[in-house]
């Protein structure tokens, strides 16, 4: 997993690359949530476009990472989701847990009007 951060109005925008299948590859996601809570900031974008797939581990981070970002008083929202990813959302009853958003912008625009 590859993972680019960039920082506009204050929303962290993280953009993943790659297949994301197993613990290890996945871990690194969390741990810089935590660092982007613990340095202030509480709004993310995560921008799955570049990523076909990812398995039950990133999952688990996925809503882990949404807590951690909740419970500092923030949001997680999630952009470019494949077909298959929300297939897995929706089996998973997570897709009610998470917003998504087709477009950068549009998930960008969605913090601005809370």
């Amino acid at each position: 997993m590859n993972l680019k951060e960039e920082i506009k109005d204050d929303i962290a925008i993280i953009t993943l690359t790659g297949e994301l299948m197993d613990g290890p590859d996945v871990m690194p996601f969390h741990d810089h949530i935590k660092q982007l809570v613990a340095s202030g900031t509480n709004r993310v974008i995560v921008d799955f476009s570049a990523v076909r797939w990812f398995g039950s581990a990133m999952l688990g981070v996925l809503t882990a990472s949404l807590a951690t970002v909740k419970a500092a008083g923030g949001d997680l929202r999630l952009v470019g989701i494949t077909r298959r990813i929300e297939s897995i959302l929706m089996v998973t009853s997570l897709a009610s847990a998470f917003q998504t958003f087709r477009t950068l912008n549009r998930a960008m625009v969605s913090f601005r009007h809370e």
